[in-house]
């Protein structure tokens, strides 16, 4: 609009003129519209109670600095939570309660009224976060949370976001109210972008793996799995679940009597959107004890998975029970039922969508293969590559030292042209003597794999080369280093490559992947001048949260490339780190695995080495063993 009546202004009219009817102009409108138009306000979030370690950044700094109960958060701050830490926001003089579990990463992204309508926007990039907003229906307040996966809008509810840092996998489950949650796809052009959009009800999630895994999101929505939800969170979202029972009861309550209403009026196509079907009052009957039970299969959950403690929680039960006056809403947890997976669904769809899933499935398998392929291509390619390199480096090496002994020879000769027999004869015998000293000192030598100390008598003993494993002692937030070490690699076993698969599951994290492994050793096989690492980690199993790490590394820039290993050296230490959640009585539900082929190292011309490998029962950390798959 300035641009407007600033042309207007200045086309036809002389510089005074035009100047007192563009102030005349702007005067009028900014009295029209300051009747009208409501400038845009900032709105804060309260610490309103923290426990353990809690950082915050604020917008636009790079210090973090320690979180207290009272502070503010504007937006742009980004909140961060250690391995025991947890925190709880009030949003805007109670708009909404948020609590956020350990290991967490909290972006403050929108706090602002404009014109009478509050919008509040949160960024989660890592760990899991509960929130209970006041209902927002028939108002044009939002309330949003976004992923790296996807965009929630909340409409008056409570959910549990869970965000996986190294993959950003995100899950998300209602308990009460509904979520819009949308997806825009990565895979299209600009101009042809569009978003795929699903509602989720009541007892349902959704767990995405990316943008575009889907164009169909409800085909990923399910009912709510409560042992998926439980390895989502920490302690302290589920005590905040808990204590939210009653608000989570009341608002259900209205979601069936609204249900029931339009049973009555006959409204069936209009019943829980199209995510939650619900065609007769029997039906209604399944979805509504499901929600009555839904907060104490949670809790019986989180007690058999040693999430909680349960003396702690009867306590909270204890307080809450205090709270609600129906006997009926009361929690018992002697008188939970399960959790009816067949209730608000359709059969049929049910069949087609499980149908689709697989088809999914496998091609996201395919997809991994072929990538996989690729990079193991690339490997090749790369060691191909540095092989070309190091021949063509003794090529010139070669050539060099032909040109040398031509030119000393030549020297030589035109040298002995101008010396007489006595001086001639001198000359060549200092020469001989001088070759023969020099064929003794380069003379290579053989590494010795006998005792340095043998008796007299005795043949020296045959040395195998071998693999093996330490580990460090977890410290006090779980992160301890795995470091894999070679021993007598010499003569026909001197490596040129190596390359190390690893599995480990959800309650273990490696830490650093993009940092150089090599430069932190005191003693290792390679250095990190003269090689070329690569480190990734895949997922490989996402119902068990399977994941594989790789590692290889490959010698060049050297004039013999193989590398003798005498005695014990390190060849990679990897940094790993416990959940926060599952270290308590660790069991065997957390363990590192190498699978079969798992260790490959390689000589010059690209022979394997045979490997011994770890014995399958050693053990290597406190609380786990190293599994050797068959």
């Amino acid at each position: 609009m300035e641009l407007f009546l600033h042309n207007r202004c200045f086309k036809n009219k002389s510089f005074v003129a035009m100047l007192m009817s563009c102030v005349l102009v702007f005067g009028l409108l900014s009295s029209a519209l300051a009747g009208t138009a409501e400038a845009k306000t900032v709105r804060v979030a309260i610490v309103s109670s923290l426990s353990g370690d809690v950082t915050v950044k604020k917008g636009g700094g790079s210090q973090k600095y320690d979180a207290y109960e009272g502070m503010s958060l504007n937006q742009g701050d980004t909140l961060y939570t250690g391995s025991n830490g947890s925190v709880k926001l009030n949003v805007s003089s109670n708009d909404a309660e948020v609590t956020l579990s350990s290991n967490a990463e909290l972006n403050v992204s929108d706090l602002s009224t404009s014109n009478g309508s509050k919008k509040s926007k949160f960024k989660v990039w890592a760990g899991s976060i509960w929130v209970k907003v006041k209902s927002l229906a028939g108002t044009s307040d939002k309330f949003e949370m976004e992923t790296p996966t996807a965009v929630m809008a909340v409409r008056g509810t409570k959910v549990l976001t869970s965000v996986d840092p190294v993959t950003g996998q995100t899950y998300v489950s209602v308990a009460a109210g509904k979520v819009e949650t949308t997806v825009q796809n990565d895979n299209q052009d600009d101009e042809q972008q569009s978003d795929s959009v699903t509602i989720l009800n009541p007892s349902q999630q959704i767990s995405l793996d990316s943008r575009d895994e889907v164009n169909d999101l409800e085909l990923k929505v399910s009912i709510v799995d409560v042992n998926d939800l439980i390895s989502q969170v920490s302690s302290s979202i589920i005590e905040a679940i808990i204590r939210d029972k009653a608000s989570i009861d009341l608002e259900n309550e209205e979601f069936i009597a609204l249900m029931k209403k339009k049973i009555a009026e006959g409204a069936i196509g209009e019943l829980g959107d199209s995510t939650l079907v619900i065609k007769d009052q029997a039906e209604l009957d399944r979805v509504k004890a499901n929600l009555d039970n839904l907060i104490g299969n949670i809790v019986k959950a989180a007690i058999a998975d040693k999430k909680v403690d349960k003396q702690a929680i009867d306590k909270i039960i204890e307080d809450i029970n205090k709270l609600i006056t129906d006997p009926a809403k009361k929690l018992d947890l002697d008188k939970v039922k399960p959790i009816d997976k067949t209730a608000g669904v359709d059969a049929e769809l049910e069949k087609k969508k499980q149908e689709q899933l697989k088809l999914l499935e496998a091609q996201k398998k395919l997809k991994k293969e072929e990538e996989l392929k690729k990079l193991q291509e690339q490997k090749n390619k790369l060691k191909d590559a540095l092989e070309k390199l190091e021949l063509e480096k003794k090529r010139i090496e070669e050539a060099n030292k032909k040109a040398e002994a031509e030119a000393k020879a030549k020297a030589e000769a035109e040298l002995l042209k101008k010396l007489d027999n006595e001086a001639k004869k001198k000359f060549l015998e200092e020469k001989a003597k001088l070759d023969k000293k020099d064929q003794s000192t380069t003379t290579p030598s053989t590494p010795s794999t006998s005792n340095p100390n043998p008796d007299p008598g005795t043949n020296p003993p045959v040395l195998t080369p071998t693999v093996s494993f330490k580990s460090t002692e977890p410290d006090s937030l779980g992160k301890f280093k795995l470091t894999l070490e070679l021993k007598d690699f010499a003569g026909a076993n001197a490596i040129f490559g190596a390359e190390v698969h690893l599995l480990y599951d959800g309650n273990i994290t490696a830490d650093k992947i993009n940092a150089s492994y090599i430069a932190t050793n005191a003693n290792p096989v390679f250095g990190p001048q003269n090689s070329v690492e690569h480190i990734a980690v895949y997922p490989q199993n996402q119902e068990a949260q399977l994941r594989e790490l790789v590692y290889a590394i490959t010698n060049y820039n050297n004039s013999d490339p193989a590398i003798t290993v005498s005695g014990t050296k390190t060849l990679v230490t990897f940094n790993f780190q416990i959940s926060p959640d599952s270290r308590p009585g660790v069991s065997s539900e957390s363990k590192i695995t190498i699978p079969a082929n798992g260790i490959i190292l390689v000589t010059k011309n690209g022979t394997r080495i045979p490997v011994t490998l770890p014995s399958p029962t050693q053990t290597i950390i406190p609380f786990s063993s190293f599994i050797l798959e068959p």
